[in-house]
């Protein structure tokens, strides 16, 4: 791919300008739509989790916005892209920080869910069940994303989608597509990492 002279190469660490980005457009060419300064921000952001949970945002000037409609933030140079779920004890949005950027972009986040588990009550001098019933069970479930930064789309991080994307290195192709139907997911990853680094995408920076 020719990159013009004005185009800079999204590496891993890029770093993106601080704020709100509405729009792919805005994301492509590193240019905020709100920077942080304009703005109130009620979130939290995790470290451990690469996740911010973001409550509220809202101008200065008192104007809400609506956080569904906003593609990704940055902070301190890193995107975090809208994951689209709210969370239901906080009434947050997921944001989930792109832990690897290039062409295609890997993030993740946890989820709670809660499943309903059979348990038995045992008779202590039987030790034979006299009662069974069913209770919630609460647990996280991590969720794998990719998004493809030419165009936007996020989809599953799986094996199949991996393929749908990265026709244009046959040779890579090829490899993913020898790792069989339930590949070992760090394989996987490792295999994206070598597509970025092969198949480069370039920024177009907005005029300072």
């Amino acid at each position: 791919m020719q990159a013009q002279s004005d185009s800079i190469l999204l590496t891993k660490n890029f770093e993106f300008k601080d704020g709100i980005y509405l729009s792919l457009n805005a994301l492509h060419r590193n240019a905020p739509d709100y920077t942080w300064d304009e703005l109130d921000a009620v979130l939290t952001t995790s470290a451990r989790t690469f996740v911010t949970k973001v409550v509220k945002i809202k101008k200065k000037s008192g104007e809400t916005l609506d956080l569904r409609k906003m593609l990704a933030i940055s902070l301190e140079g890193i995107p975090y892209v809208n994951a689209g779920i709210p969370t239901a004890e906080e009434e947050a949005f997921i944001f989930a920080g792109l832990k690897a950027r290039g062409k295609i972009s890997y993030f993740s986040y946890e989820i709670d869910t809660t499943e309903m588990v059979e348990i038995s009550a045992y008779n202590p001098l039987t030790r034979k069940p006299f009662r069974k019933g069913k209770v919630p069970v609460k647990s996280s479930m991590t969720v794998e994303k990719i998004f493809y930064f030419p165009d936007g789309r996020i989809a599953n991080f799986n094996r199949e989608r991996l393929l749908d994307w990265i026709g244009d290195d046959k040779q890579l192709w090829n490899t993913v597509n020898e790792l069989g139907s339930n590949p070992d997911k760090e394989k996987l990853f490792k295999c994206l990492l070598i597509y970025d680094d092969r198949n480069a995408f370039y920024m177009q920076p907005a005029n300072p």
